[in-house]
C-alpha cells in the first residue's frame, strides 16, 4: 500500500518501502457542547458545535532528506493537502510537523504530522436582473402563489410650512434684546412658574 501526501501547490510525497513508511494513522473528531441546561423538547444540535476533524500521522523517512524537505515545503506554503493511506482525507492543512533523528535510522528521520480539515466554501453569484426582485414579483398579479399586495392604510402626514422673513423677525424680536445670537428670555413669558 502506498501512503501519499498530495499538496495542491507542492506536488506529491509518496512513501515507498525504500524511502519510508507510515506507522500509525489516527483520526480525531471532537465537539463542543454547551454546559448550560437545555430546555426540554429543544433540538440538541443547536447546542453542539462540531470542530474540524483532525488527522495524526506517524512515520519513518529512510535514507535522506528528500521527503522531509517536501513535507516542510507543504507546511511552509500552507498547502491544502489530500492524504491517502488506510485513512483517506482531503482539504487538510498541517497544524504541526515534528521530526526527530534517531540512532537506528542513520540518514533518516521519524516524524509526526498533525493535520486539520478545513471547510472550503464558494461564493454564489447571481446576475442582477436574472431573477426578479421581490418587489417586482409582488407587483405582478398573474402569479397566484404570491400574496396579494396591500396598500398601506396607515397614518400619513405631510406638512410643509414656509416661514416668511417677517414672521421670523417677529419671533426673534419676541426675545429680550431682539438678537438672533442667543436670547436668554422672552419678552412675554409663556410660563410664569406659578401653579
Amino acid at each position: 500500500m502506498a501512503y501519499t501526501f498530495t499538496g495542491r501547490q507542492s506536488g506529491t510525497v509518496r512513501f515507498t518501502p525504500d524511502k519510508g513508511t507510515i506507522n500509525r494513522e489516527r483520526q480525531r473528531f471532537s465537539s463542543q457542547v454547551t454546559s448550560n441546561p437545555v430546555e426540554s423538547g429543544s433540538d440538541i444540535h443547536d447546542h453542539v458545535i462540531n470542530e474540524p476533524a483532525r488527522l495524526d500521522v506517524n512515520g519513518v523517512i529512510i535514507g535522506g532528506e528528500e521527503i522531509k524537505v517536501a513535507l516542510e515545503r507543504m507546511r511552509d506554503r500552507r498547502d491544502i493537502i489530500e492524504y491517502r493511506g488506510r485513512i483517506r482525507a482531503s482539504n487538510l492543512v498541517f497544524t504541526r510537523l515534528d521530526f526527530s533523528a534517531e540512532a537506528n535510522n542513520k540518514d533518516g528521520f521519524a516524524f509526526t504530522a498533525q493535520l486539520q480539515r478545513i471547510d472550503i466554501t464558494e461564493a454564489q453569484r447571481v446576475d442582477v436582473g436574472a431573477v426578479l426582485l421581490m418587489t417586482r414579483q409582488d407587483a405582478g398579479a398573474a402569479q397566484p402563489q404570491q400574496a396579494r399586495r396591500e396598500a398601506n392604510a396607515g397614518t400619513q402626514t405631510t406638512m410643509t410650512q414656509i416661514i416668511s422673513n417677517s414672521a421670523y423677525a417677529a419671533f426673534v424680536n419676541s426675545y429680550v434684546g431682539g438678537s438672533s445670537a442667543g436670547p436668554t428670555m422672552r419678552n412675554v413669558p409663556s410660563f410664569s412658574g406659578l401653579m
